[in-house]
């Protein structure tokens, strides 16, 4: 008895199905790709040292607190004049939606989080990022005041326009409410506790 072979209408429908079916696959792979990790704390509390090592961890690019920052004191006379927050934070807003549509796997973002002033913000990132399939994975670092006042006047610091003065770092402490950002994806390290290689280890595995 001959073989049957399936007729070419037939191949060429299930050919089509198997692209389509591959399609939506990739088309959902890319919608869950991005990942914003937002590394918050006070100023001094090892933000960007950490965010170098994750970078190395997860190949992730950084949109570090002072880069915008820099930028805004390019274009104010001094700052926090007028609208000057606010216009950081549209710089902010606008590179990570910027990184959503280039499609970049993850960003970390260092912040020092108020948890009065930056809520709105940071609820908008969230937003930005979950309409192309993503989230965000907030860190708070928990950092005593001894160990912040220790930190701000090292040497990394130095030749930035970073807090380096303990006591403008006491008057920016007491002026601000800095804490961890309430969302349910929200991770505590107490980084007196850990080094930066647990600290970016317990990161990565909260990560991936």
């Amino acid at each position: 008895m001959p073989t049957a072979f399936p007729s070419l209408e037939f191949v060429a429908k299930k050919t089509a199905t198997n692209q389509s079916t591959t399609k939506l696959r990739y088309s959902a792979a890319l919608e869950r790709f991005m990942k914003l990790i937002i590394l918050h704390g006070p100023p001094a509390s090892g933000k960007l040292t950490l965010a170098k090592l994750l970078k190395d961890e997860l190949g992730y690019n950084i949109l570090h607190n002072h880069l915008t920052v820099d930028i805004a004191l390019e274009v104010y006379s001094e700052f926090g004049k007028d609208d000057f927050y606010e216009f950081v934070d549209q710089l902010r807003t606008l590179a990570i939606e910027k990184a959503c549509q280039n499609k970049l796997e993850g960003l970390i973002v260092t912040l020092c989080f108020d948890e009065v002033l930056d809520i709105e913000v940071v609820e908008q990132w969230e937003s930005i990022v979950a309409r192309y399939g993503g989230e965000i994975l907030p860190v708070y670092l928990k950092v005593s005041a001894e160990v912040l006042a220790e930190r701000v006047t090292g040497e990394s610091r130095i030749g930035t326009n970073k807090l380096q003065c303990p006591k403008e770092l006491n008057k920016v402490l007491s002026e601000n409410k800095f804490g961890a950002i309430p969302n349910k994806n929200t991770i505590s390290i107490d980084t007196n506790a850990l080094c930066i290689k647990q600290s970016a280890r317990l990161i990565v595995e909260h990560t991936l």
